[in-house]
């Protein structure tokens, strides 16, 4: 087997709300939106958001954590922060060899923003 893509899924607890805070606050474009489920895209990072009412696995909101790897995160930081993302923590170098600092969503899912340190 080759793995070829990953996508993580949020369950959020209202699809529109959690799109609207993932492209207007953290950056992410939409894809596509079928029904109580949307696709969404930063570079090459591909989330899915899955509300309460979509068929399928069914799993509580504010769950999810995801780490992306990113090119800076100060500047991003700052950013995000002018926008009124739900910050966690402010950037800073963490033992496990990144520079990183982390976001909610409204629901709680945490998406981490990270550098690597140079050694």
């Amino acid at each position: 087997m080759k793995a070829l893509s990953c996508t993580t899924v949020f369950h959020v607890s209202d699809v529109r709300l959690s799109l609207q805070y993932y492209t207007e606050i953290l950056g992410f474009a939409e894809d596509f939106i079928l029904g109580d489920y949307a696709g969404l895209y930063y570079d090459h990072i591909l989330i899915h958001l899955c509300g309460p009412q979509n068929q399928g696995i069914k799993k509580m909101p504010g769950n999810t954590l995801l780490c992306i790897e990113c090119d800076e995160v100060d500047r991003f930081h700052g950013i995000l922060s002018a926008r009124g993302a739900l910050i966690l923590n402010a950037p800073e170098d963490r033992i496990y060899g990144l520079r990183d600092f982390a976001v909610n969503d409204p629901d709680g899912n945490t998406v981490v923003f990270g550098v690597a340190l140079s050694v």
